[in-house]
Order: structure tokens, then C-alpha cells, then sequence
């Protein structure tokens, strides 16, 4: 009995993903804006809302090569979509789901997302954080790991994302690199063990630390009890860890605000009696005194929570829990004053002394302060100043702080409200706007885009040299990404410093100002694309390629270049572009090197494709070459044996040349054939 065939795609599912794909491909090629972006995404959405008609979520899976997509895999052969797995496997993306009502905008940014290739020296977006991967309401991308989540039997999502947690605390707490599952894990006790006999190093408490924060928002989350086996093991862990230990774990769990979090997180996913213990090692980290009697009887109501008789225990649960709400809600500073509080009016006093800074006296003074009481105390001082007409290092240090915290956009509105002539709304401008306070906005881990921008337009032309500096020199991905949003916004302003800048020989410098010049139009003068084509990197030759596509003077040229690139990935940009059209000097190149070339195998498709548009002898003799195996001894033409690239060639000789004298003979012989996919591809059946 012959062996079934393979599960083949439905024509809907493939026509959908190869609009995917394409789709992709055309964002990474060129700027917003470009006529050839929108009609991808009508494209791909019109697809999409086909295939919702009859499904609630389309699922996508991503292997290395393939997509997986109702069960059936793609061939890892077929260049279009193994290129959309490649990209969506480049950035450690495992699935995509797609959700009945998405919306064109959804789609486009989306696309946006997919369309830039991971950076070598950054996170690709699979291993941000979660809570920075990008997510819309119909559309969401699952990082690596997911899948595995997601196939552990039994359980749902959210029941898999605690358990993934859990073991990778279990994990991080033995410090080792074995790979943990439940019947391997440690108990929470052993866990708890393990973490009070290390030593202290700073990291490994950073690691569990985070752990904790995200277990105890996960299980706060969960209220369907499908997460008991982690919540039973993550209370055993806070209930026998010793008090000076999670006392040190609390105190390293970030702000004030983050802490209190944390103990109402606690509060709602966690058992009582490991509620209460949390409570008090929070109460200790922030000097805060809960009475003896208080104690007594949270610890009370824990005993009749836990042992208590049926009714009670419910009652003693939800009493013990709305207590410990209560006592957070109402925590404040022991001093309404603290000393930092305290230094900054004590400044007020001085006369002639330098202005302060954030660190004076050698402590932050947003410390003991959440950024948002911080930030508001700021901005009232600010008020105060325009209410009264008074100027000084208080002040000028509340202005560096708003800049630090990205709240510039809060404080610029209020001096359009003040007289027009007011000599102290003068100074706050200017100090708010010198470009030495783009330094200090973007000197930390992330900045706020907005203010940003605000910051950007109120600085002026004095702006862009610290903003280049920033986008090439910070060390913070979510920092250089905001810039460069900024900055491909700001318009002509800024095209002729990044061409300015092409001359800066490292690799990554020349690829970001190349990426920046997709949004001009024109080019400015004196940008070296020849030389950029060439250059030895080839990330850099991928940027430059699309710009030279810009140009009529350069785009044959560049095709011509890419296409003998060693790098395969521009050989393939090349192939894809050339679907707009085939240069007919460029024709030999395609069929002696791309289709003669056996290394360049999976590249066939595409390069058939591209001939497809040509009326060149030359490309249909190469066409008809991958189609046939010679003559028979009748004469006969005999088909060459079935391939991708054959079928592809089949489907190519019919769309294009079917009433071609040389081609006729090709495509009667094949609709003879036994195999149905040959007689399909011959007949039109075949989507190109």
C-alpha cells in the first residue's frame, strides 16, 4: 500500500501566508509612508478576513524553516514562506494568533514590528520582557517557550506560564543548568533551604527576587485555582525562608510602590500564613511598626484560615486579607519630612551656593519616594516658582529632575499660562530646554517618547547633534529604538547629518543612518550608495540596497550586485524586488548563476518567478531547462522529476508563455503525467 501523502495547505491558508510574507518583506524594504506599504496590508488583511469568516483565531507556529499553521506544516522549501519563518524564528517568536475583528492599523504595526531584522548586540523581541513585547488587541506574538508552555498536557495557559515560573525559580535557586519539570523540581521547603544557605551575592537574590515579583503577580491573577500545585509551593517557600532573608528579598523588590505591590500580590495569590510573614518583612524593609496586638491577631485569623472549621475559614481568609489591604492603603512615611525632603527646602535658604543636583550629599534625593510622588513634588515645585516669581537651585534641581523622569511634557503648558513676559518662565525655558538636557533624558535605561519629542521641538536645530549621539552611542536598546522614532519624524532637519555621519566606519553606524534615509525623499546629495553596496558588511549592503531600489540611476545596478552578493539574504531581497520588474541585462545572471548554482537551491522559486517577467529567449529557454530531462528515443520531451522548483517552473511556463511554440510541447507532455501536482502545475492550478 503506497504511503499517504503529506497534509497539504489549503489554497486559502497559502494564499494568506504568502501575503504574510510579502507583507513583511515589503515594510522591512521601505519607509512609512511609501505607496508600495499600504496595499500589503489591504492585502493581507483582505485574506485574513476571509479565513475569519468560519474561525474565531487563525494560529500560526513558527520552526526554523516552516510555519505550522491547522496542524500543517510548510515546506521548508518553499522560499517565500520559509523566509517568514526565518524572520519570525530570527526573533524567537514561537506563534502569532490572529483574532476575529482585526483591524487595518493592527495589521500595519504589526508588520512594522515583524519587518525589522533582530540586532546582533540586542534582545530579539522573544526575550524582552513581557511586558515590552509588542501586543495589540487581535494580534499577539508568543516568545520562544510558549510553545512549550502551551503543550503541557492538562493545562492552561496561564496555569503553564506559573508552573514555567516556579521551575524557573526552582532553577535559578540551585544554580543549575539542568532543565527542571514538576516530578523533578525541589519542594518549596528544600527551595527556601537552598536560598538561606547561599551566600549573598547581589545577583542571585536579583534573579530570585524577580521570580518571586512575577509568581506572586501570576497567582494573584489566577482565580480559578488551576495553579494550587504552584501556589501551595510558592507559600511552602515564603513560609520557611528565614525572616532576615525574605526581609532582604522584600527590600531588593524595587520602590516603596513596588514593594506594597508585591504584599497586596502576596495578599491575593498566596496562602495566609505566608501573607502575614510578607507583610512583616515589608513593614520592617520600610520602617514601618505594626502593633503587637496587630500582629496577634492577623496571626490569629491565619491559625483559623488555615485549621479553622469550614465557615470560619472563609470568613477568617477574607478577613485577614482585607485587613492587610487596609494597613498597606493606609502606610505613610514615619516623617512627613524625610532628610532628603528636607535638604531640598533647606536649599531654599542658600545664597550664592552652586545649584544642586540629584546626588547631593551623596544620596538620590527621589529616594524614599516612588517616581510619581517624586515627579509630582517636582511639578508643584515648578507651580510654586511661576505662583511667587522666585528663581534658585531648588528650582533649577526640581528641572532636572522633571527631564530625568520624562515629565517635560507636564511643565512646558504651564508656562504658556503664565504672563508672556514673566522673567522666571524665561529661565525655566531655557533651562529646560538647553541640549544639555537631552543628555540627562537619555543617559538612563529608557525614556519616555513623548516627552521626547516635546523636549526635541522645544530644544530646536540644537537637538539633533546629542539625538545622533545618542541613537550610535546608548547603551540601552529601548533608548536607541525611541530615538530613532523621534528622529525619522523630525524630517529634512536631520537627512543631511545621517548622510553626514555614513562616513563613521563602524558597521552599525553606517546601517542606522542608512535606515534613517529610507524616509528621505531626495536623497540629500552625496550619499555614496555605490560604495555602501560594497561595503564588506553585509548588513550594511541590506540597507543600502533598498535606497539604491529609490533611484532609477542605481537600481539596475544594485540588482546586478545583489544578486552575485555572497549574502544569501540579498540575493533573495533582490529576487523579490525583481517581481516589479526583470532588467533584461539581468536576465543571464539569473539563469547562470541563481538557477545554475545547486547551493542556491532554495532560491529557484523566487529567481523562476522573477524570469516569469521577462520576454527574453534566454528566460524562457532556462525555464523550459527546469522543466525537462532531455528527449526520449521517440523524441519525445521527457519531464524532468518532480521538484519544487519544477512545479514552480511548470506553473511559470503556463501563467507567461503558454502559447509559446517551444513551450506548448512541455505543458502537453506534463498534463500526461501520473502525478496530479505535474498535471495541476501545467494547467494553471498552481498559485505563482
Amino acid at each position: 500500500m503506497a504511503a499517504a501523502a503529506p497534509a497539504a495547505l489549503s489554497k486559502d491558508l497559502s494564499d494568506f501566508l504568502i501575503e504574510f510574507s510579502i507583507g513583511v518583506h515589503r515594510y522591512a524594504m521601505y519607509p512609512p509612508g511609501h505607496p508600495s506599504l499600504e496595499p500589503a496590508a489591504e492585502n493581507l488583511i483582505t485574506r485574513l478576513s476571509t479565513l475569519l469568516r468560519d474561525r474565531r483565531t487563525m494560529n500560526i507556529g513558527v520552526a526554523n524553516r516552516q510555519l505550522i499553521i491547522e496542524g500543517v506544516a510548510t515546506d521548508e522549501k518553499h522560499p517565500v514562506l520559509s523566509d517568514l519563518a526565518r524572520r519570525l524564528h530570527a526573533h524567537q517568536i514561537a506563534a502569532v494568533s490572529f483574532a476575529m475583528g482585526t483591524r487595518m492599523r493592527e495589521v500595519e504595526g504589526m508588520l512594522k514590528v515583524l519587518a525589522d531584522e533582530p540586532d546582533p548586540d540586542e534582545d530579539p523581541i522573544g526575550l524582552l520582557p513581557r511586558d515590552q513585547i509588542p501586543t495589540w488587541d487581535h494580534i499577539q506574538l508568543y516568545p520562544v517557550g510558549y510553545d512549550r508552555l502551551a503543550m503541557m498536557e492538562g493545562e492552561t495557559a496561564a496555569q503553564a506560564r506559573a508552573t514555567e515560573l516556579w521551575l524557573s525559580l526552582s532553577q535559578a535557586a540551585l544554580a543549575t543548568s539542568d532543565p527542571l519539570d514538576m516530578d523533578s523540581a525541589p519542594d518549596g521547603e528544600v527551595v527556601a533551604h537552598t536560598i538561606d544557605a547561599h551566600k549573598r551575592e547581589g545577583a542571585y537574590d536579583q534573579v530570585i527576587v524577580g521570580y518571586m515579583l512575577q509568581l506572586a503577580e501570576e497567582l494573584k491573577g489566577d482565580t480559578s485555582g488551576q495553579a494550587d500545585s504552584v501556589r501551595r509551593q510558592m507559600s511552602a517557600l515564603v513560609r520557611e525562608l528565614d525572616p532576615s532573608t525574605l526581609v532582604r528579598m522584600v527590600n531588593m523588590g524595587g520602590s516603596a510602590a513596588q514593594r506594597r505591590k508585591f504584599v497586596l500580590d502576596a495578599n491575593q495569590g498566596m496562602a495566609v500564613e505566608s501573607v502575614v510573614k510578607v507583610l512583616e518583612a515589608a513593614a520592617e524593609t520600610e520602617g514601618q511598626n505594626i502593633t503587637t496586638s496587630m500582629t496577634r491577631m492577623l496571626s490569629k485569623l491565619a491559625i483559623h484560615a488555615e485549621k479553622g472549621a469550614t465557615r470560619a475559614r472563609a470568613e477568617a481568609d477574607t478577613a485577614l486579607r482585607e485587613h492587610v489591604e487596609e494597613l498597606i492603603a493606609d502606610w505613610e512615611l514615619e516623617d512627613p519630612n524625610p532628610d532628603q525632603y528636607t535638604l531640598v527646602l533647606d536649599s531654599l535658604a542658600r545664597t550664592g551656593a552652586a545649584p544642586p543636583t540629584l546626588t547631593e550629599h551623596g544620596q538620590d534625593l527621589r529616594a524614599g519616594f516612588g517616581e510619581a510622588e517624586a515627579g509630582d513634588g517636582a511639578i508643584r515645585l515648578v507651580q510654586m516658582a511661576l505662583e511667587v516669581g522666585a528663581y534658585g537651585p531648588t528650582v533649577e534641581a526640581a528641572l532636572i529632575q522633571i527631564v530625568q523622569l520624562g515629565l517635560v511634557t507636564r511643565v512646558l503648558p504651564l508656562l504658556e499660562e503664565v504672563e508672556e513676559e514673566s522673567a522666571v518662565a524665561r529661565q525655566i525655558r531655557e533651562q529646560l530646554t538647553r541640549p544639555e538636557q537631552l543628555d540627562a533624558m537619555l543617559a538612563g535605561d529608557d525614556v519616555d517618547e513623548r516627552a521626547l519629542a516635546d523636549l526635541v521641538k522645544a530644544v530646536g536645530g540644537e537637538a539633533i547633534r546629542p539625538m545622533f549621539d545618542a541613537l550610535l552611542e546608548s547603551e540601552s536598546r529601548r533608548v536607541r529604538r525611541k530615538v530613532f522614532d523621534v528622529l525619522s519624524k523630525m524630517g529634512p532637519r536631520i537627512w543631511r547629518e545621517a548622510a553626514d555621519r555614513l562616513a563613521d566606519p563602524r558597521w552599525y553606524v553606517k546601517r542606522n543612518m542608512l535606515a534613517l534615509l529610507k524616509f528621505a525623499d531626495p536623497l540629500p546629495a552625496g550619499v555614496p550608495l555605490r560604495g555602501l553596496l560594497s561595503d564588506r558588511d553585509p548588513r550594511v549592503r541590506r540597507e543600502a540596497f533598498p535606497l539604491a531600489m529609490k533611484a532609477p540611476d542605481t537600481r539596475e545596478r544594485a540588482l546586478a550586485e545583489a544578486l552575485r552578493d555572497r549574502d544569501e539574504r540579498l540575493v533573495r531581497m533582490a529576487l523579490l524586488e525583481m517581481h516589479e520588474g526583470l532588467p533584461e541585462t539581468l536576465v543571464p545572471t539569473v539563469v547562470n548563476r541563481i538557477l545554475a548554482t545547486p547551493e542556491l537551491e532554495d532560491l529557484h522559486p523566487m529567481a523562476l518567478r522573477a524570469l516569469g517577467a521577462s520576454t527574453s529567449n534566454l528566460a524562457v529557454e532556462g525555464v523550459i531547462g527546469v522543466c525537462t530531462d532531455g528527449k526520449s528515443m521517440l523524441g519525445r520531451v521527457r519531464i524532468a522529476e518532480t521538484s519544487q522548483r519544477m512545479l514552480t517552473a511548470l506553473a511559470v511556463l503556463h501563467f507567461h508563455w503558454k502559447d509559446d511554440a517551444r513551450v506548448q510541447p512541455v505543458l502537453a507532455r506534463a498534463l500526461d503525467s501520473k502525478d496530479p501536482a505535474v498535471r495541476s502545475a501545467a494547467s494553471g492550478g498552481r498559485k505563482l
